[in-house]
């Protein structure tokens, strides 16, 4: 319910893939709160937002000079895959967390979230 936090992959089911977190939240669990609880899918996105400098970050260590690159694992912003070249080829989480921000928009009108966090993570992850 804050945004330092987001749904683990396997949620309160089971242990795995340890807590870590997943695109999965912006393409499944975020349209339902975005239906349900507008303020609960705006924290996953600020979320998103609380780790983009380790975005960026993951862009440059991939050797990109510019945007950000989310993780495919993660819980504090870092890519958490055992699997290095599996967790490194995930472009399409940007494209994920890309959509799940405009469909906030299209659905609440909030464009003050918009350019407070939502904009500055469209420019970054359009840029690789």
């Amino acid at each position: 319910k804050d945004p330092h936090s987001n749904v683990a992959a396997k949620g309160l089911s089971g242990e795995g893939y340890e807590g870590h977190y997943f695109w999965d939240t912006e393409m499944y669990i975020e349209p339902y709160f975005l239906l349900t609880r507008p303020e609960l899918a705006r924290n996953l996105i600020a979320y998103r937002y609380t780790t983009l400098d380790a975005a960026r970050e993951n862009a440059r260590i991939l050797g990109h000079r510019k945007g950000a690159l989310y993780p495919w694992r993660t819980i504090m912003g870092r890519e958490c895959s055992g699997y290095f070249p599996s967790g490194s080829a995930q472009y399409h989480i940007n494209g994920d967390i890309a959509y799940s921000i405009v469909n906030y928009y299209l659905v609440t009108k909030d464009l003050d979230f918009i350019l407070r966090c939502g904009a500055e993570i469209l420019f970054e992850t359009a840029r690789l």
